[in-house]
């Protein structure tokens, strides 16, 4: 699996070049891949989820786990470019309050650093 990353002044978009479903042992894939994307990141990092069709449990985990590991070292994962589909599980699951969700990566690079000086836990109303 290819995980494309554009490193910018603000934070670091994560793309993927092609369509994809991340659920089963892809997810596990991505949750690796994704992992060492942000290894020592403490900034914002915003995936891009354009090119993602379908996501399942494991790929909600695998996004929740990076989630945590950037909080843990003051930064943010943000989502962007979400197909209606997609959306749709985030709003089923509830995640829409966990994750800050924008229409695409520029509105998300927007968001002034200062927003990470107190990052909220994982699970916040």
């Amino acid at each position: 699996m290819e995980l494309i990353t554009h490193e910018h002044e603000s934070g670091v978009v994560l793309t993927f070049p092609v369509q994809i479903q991340l659920e089963g042992a892809r997810s596990h894939e991505f949750k690796n891949r994704i992992q060492e994307a942000i290894h020592g990141l403490g900034g914002r990092v915003i995936v891009d989820l354009t090119n993602v069709t379908f996501i399942d449990s494991s790929g909600l985990g695998a996004l929740i786990s990076a989630l945590k590991a950037l909080r843990a070292n003051g930064g943010d994962l943000v989502l962007c470019s979400m197909s209606a589909q997609v959306r749709t599980v985030f709003e089923i699951t509830r995640l829409l309050r966990v994750f800050e969700v924008f229409e695409g990566s520029g509105p998300a690079l927007e968001i002034s650093m200062s927003s990470l000086a107190s990052p909220l836990p994982v699970g916040r109303e």
